[in-house]
């Protein structure tokens, strides 16, 4: 996936590093995170390096605060009644982007189809998460 951000590219290096710490092959790896082997390489290139300066646990928990501060943010703004439509679904769809890379950071497989949808109600937009109602925002 081309245009990841810094967020993104460090919850792989992270992950990559702890899958060849459990003695994964670069292919086994490039599967797991759905990249190329070349890319796997780079990833656990940068985290090593990052490891000279500090260790793999610091490491993941700065990405989770990263992760931490866009989600507190990001549900700021949603409780704003000022946002647009669609200002407000540009937010949630960081929101669902942040948990995937929380996810992907924890390395824990989230379901093959996460699906929001949104609903209006009146002059209220509603979201839903699979085929349950939308909660009214």
């Amino acid at each position: 996936m081309a245009g990841k951000t810094r967020l993104q590219r460090a919850a792989e290096e992270l992950r990559a590093l702890e899958l060849r710490r459990k003695g994964r092959s670069l292919d086994g790896i490039a599967a797991e995170l759905g990249v190329d082997a070349r890319t796997v390489a780079r990833r656990l290139e940068a985290a090593f390096r990052r490891l000279g300066e500090e260790s793999f646990d610091q490491i993941r928990r700065r990405v989770e605060n990263q992760i931490d501060g866009v989600l507190r943010e990001a549900h700021q703004l949603l409780e704003h009644s000022d946002l647009t439509v669609n200002e407000r679904s540009k937010v949630l769809g960081l929101v669902l982007q942040c948990e995937r890379d929380r996810a992907a950071l924890l390395g824990v497989r989230l379901p093959a189809q996460v699906v929001a949808k949104l609903e209006f109600e009146g002059d209220e937009l509603g979201v839903g998460f699979g085929a349950g109602h939308a909660a009214k925002r």
